[in-house]
């Protein structure tokens, strides 16, 4: 009974043993397994090549016509015709309004009416200078008397109806164009007579002295007659004024005329840009406007237009700052198509410190600590510690000077708490990082 008891006790001391055998294994095993995952880190990489890098800036401004014109006649009055409205487009000279041209042929009329007796004149001083030389002198005496008779009646007449109308023009009854046109009567018909009567104070004096006055007689009707052709030059003009035409080709942005209304001088009739090349004004800062010209290029995106960027071109730049510290900047671009309108958001981007076939790697790549720069490279499944110069950084990507070379891989992400030597694997989709 006593040597049942032994072994079953040895039976259970080798099982437990057995048990506490597999127990330890197992645990070995486990802590070899989770040491050889903790020496491993798990990271990104990129293989190093060259590319260009660049500063970016970017300035924003609205699309305006490069050449844009307010048209206005010089005459005012009433609109007669319109031809176009906004939103039309017009060729360089195309008709956009006429204004009446009534009161001024009327002038125009009275005006002709004046050099008919401005020619009656120089043939009265023609005579008179004939009449001078010759010896028929009562007959000339009588003539000129007869002249001057008829030149007294056309005056009287035209003075009262100059006088007539003067109180009818202070009271408002009649137009100004109408009391002009008694004005030029009345002076025509004052000319007129005093031609008569100095036609007749020379007639009746000496030869010689009559010779002499006869012909400034006929100098001042000469002058006279040019006096009126101007006068009429002038109405010519006026009319042709009243045709208003278009300087520019482009489409009409504002219209203030209205056929049968009255021009006010304080609205531009017309309003006209030509949007075949469009300009925008930024704000550069100091940073860039040294490193700027008239004449480069630089990349509008204009993004309610179009995805692609368009080619701008500087031409002009202020040197002086504004009351913001920045430095205006005009830059045109070619629409033909007339895609770009007036008002239009759009963005520069002016380029600092390009640089070609360079070396460069995302910013956070690199590591400055403790006086240090560098990165780590993947060799062979090792972090390699691998101090580096840098160049241009554009806040995305850095360049390298030194310390790397295409084909490297360097580490882009976890490389925060790598040390020099540890071992590495690049991580895969699901693999602990």
């Amino acid at each position: 009974m006593k040597m049942k008891r032994v072994s079953l006790m040895l039976a259970a001391a080798i099982a437990m043993s057995l048990f506490t055998g597999c127990t330890a294994g197992k645990s070995k095993a486990a802590s070899a397994s989770s040491s050889s995952d903790a020496a491993v880190t798990y990271v990104e990489e990129t293989t190093v090549s060259k590319s260009s890098i660049k500063n970016e800036y970017l300035y924003s401004g609205t699309a305006e016509p490069v050449n844009e014109m307010t048209v206005s006649g010089t005459i005012q009055g009433k609109v007669s015709d319109v031809y176009f409205d906004v939103g039309d487009y017009v060729k360089a000279g195309d008709v956009l309004y006429r204004m009446d041209t009534a009161d001024i042929q009327n002038s125009k009329k009275v005006a002709q009416a004046s050099l008919a007796s401005a020619e009656a004149g120089i043939k009265s001083a023609e005579t008179g200078v004939s009449l001078a030389n010759g010896a028929s002198m009562q007959t000339a005496i009588q003539n000129a008397k007869a002249g001057l008779d008829s030149a007294k009646i056309g005056y009287d007449q035209a003075k009262t109806n100059y006088d007539n109308n003067s109180v009818l023009f202070q009271n408002g009854i009649i137009s100004k164009t109408e009391m002009d046109n008694f004005t030029n009567a009345y002076n025509s018909a004052q000319i007129a007579y005093n031609q008569a009567k100095q036609s007749y104070d020379l007639t009746s004096q000496m030869p010689e002295e009559n010779l002499k006055k006869a012909q400034d007689a006929l100098n001042s009707a000469k002058a006279a007659k040019e006096s009126v052709l101007a006068q009429i030059s002038s109405y010519d003009k006026s009319i042709n004024d009243c045709t208003v035409k278009s300087p520019i080709p482009g489409y009409v942005t504002a219209c203030n005329v209205k056929k049968g209304g009255i021009l006010s001088a304080a609205l531009s009739p017309f309003v006209i840009a030509d949007t075949s090349k469009v300009a925008m004004k930024v704000s550069v800062s100091e940073l860039i406007i040294n490193s700027i010209s008239v004449g480069q290029t630089i990349s509008v995106s204009m993004p309610s237009v179009s995805a692609q960027a368009f080619a701008g071109t500087i031409s002009e730049i202020n040197p002086a700052a504004n009351s913001g510290g920045t430095y205006d900047v005009k830059i045109e671009i070619d629409n033909p198509s007339g895609t770009i309108k007036s008002g239009m958001f759009g963005q520069a981007s002016f380029d600092k410190d390009a640089k070609n076939d360079v070396i460069s790697v995302p910013v956070n790549t690199v590591i400055t600590k403790d006086n240090e720069t560098y990165v780590f490279i993947d060799k062979n499944g090792a972090a390699v510690k691998t101090a580096v110069t840098t160049g241009v950084n554009n806040g995305t990507n850095i360049e390298i000077t030194s310390g790397l070379e295409e084909g490297m891989n360097v580490v882009t992400k976890g490389q925060t708490y790598l040390e020099d030597g540890e071992k590495i694997a690049v991580a895969k989709d699901g693999a602990n990082q």
